[in-house]
């Protein structure tokens, strides 16, 4: 289940703290160094949320950066914190279908580090949902490990999104 990122701020914050310095979580930052999280207390600049079990604790995180001048969505981030991954899933698939159906966003842009081992997921995801690889950044992210990797960029237009549906 789905619930505002606000109403789990600490518990947020303290789970995010423990992938830190995570191997099991390396890929999730695109980055190399780790900062606390910050709830966002609007949905003008982004939709934060906090997916549940059903004994309401925090499993994962899906949040998202809005673009407003052109009406898309990008930075999608997603990160499971347990082993649950039907619950977290299908707060994912929920999630995803907001961005066009709730929220009726005309783009949604996601990337993911290339060597993740979601990455098979997510090229499902974006085939599922009607989206395209737009294209490969070579050595784009340096990550704890002190390594570069190259990024894959993807892309789903609410048009693809809609044709797929039906």
């Amino acid at each position: 289940m789905l619930d505002l990122a606000i109403n789990h701020e600490e518990e947020l914050r303290k789970k995010f703290r423990s992938t830190w310095f995570s191997e099991k979580y390396k890929f999730w930052s695109c980055s190399n160094y780790h900062e606390d999280y910050q709830v966002a207390e609007s949905s003008w600049n982004s939709h934060q949320f906090a997916s549940l079990d059903s004994l309401g604790d925090v499993i994962g995180y899906i949040g998202y950066e809005i673009v407003r001048e052109d009406d898309r969505v990008c930075g999608l981030n997603i990160i499971n914190f347990t082993d649950n991954k039907v619950a977290f899933g299908i707060d994912v698939g929920n999630a995803l279908r907001d961005i066009f159906e709730k929220f009726h966003f005309r783009k949604l842009d996601v990337t993911v580090v290339i060597g993740n081992p979601i990455e098979s997921t997510y090229d499902r995801m974006v085939e599922k949902y009607g989206g395209r690889i737009v294209g490969i950044q070579k050595k784009q992210v340096r990550l704890i490990d002190g390594q570069l990797y190259d990024k894959k960029l993807y892309e789903i237009l609410a048009e693809d999104y809609f044709k797929k549906r039906t």
